[in-house]
């Protein structure tokens, strides 16, 4: 984890004090945990939508469905 010292000097303004410093520190590992939390889910997704495709399961796209249109 960040030390309070550290994020200080990453933040660079000494108008703040330790508490709100803490605060933006703590904010930005719950921002940093939802970006990977989503690069996760999408990494997953594509593996699986990959893994499908191999399969045969899921048409490419230049292909038609029943309808006559492109998918």
């Amino acid at each position: 984890m960040l030390s309070i010292e550290r994020a200080k000097e990453l933040i660079n303004d000494p108008k703040l004090s330790d508490k709100q410093i803490e605060e933006i520190r703590n904010q930005m590992y719950m921002l940093s945990e939802f970006i990977f939390e989503q690069w996760m889910a999408e990494r997953n997704k594509a593996k699986e939508n990959k893994k499908k495709t191999e399969r045969g399961m899921v048409p490419d796209r230049n292909t038609k469905n029943r309808i006559g249109r492109a998918t």
